[in-house]
């Protein structure tokens, strides 16, 4: 299955901020998607460094992207 740094956003805009009740990506926190055979990569730019919840936010954004890739071991 071949997919795109739009498919990857797409994925990523289901994963919404628990604080601020909005998805990563209108929010502008996803940077740097990248898209290269056998790989994703993208940045996700947290309000606070400190933030409590990134495990959990870390967690829903591998899922969102596991789903359009298909293969979760091509994920970092």
């Amino acid at each position: 299955m071949s997919f795109t740094d739009s498919d990857i956003l797409k994925a990523l805009s289901t994963v919404e901020d628990p604080d601020l009740k909005r998805d990563l990506v209108s929010l502008n926190m996803i940077k740097d998607v990248k898209v290269e055979p056998g790989r994703v990569s993208f940045t996700v730019v947290l309000t606070t460094p400190a933030c409590p919840l990134k495990e959990k936010i870390r967690q829903d954004c591998y899922e969102a992207v596991a789903r359009v890739v298909d293969r979760p071991s091509q994920l970092i």
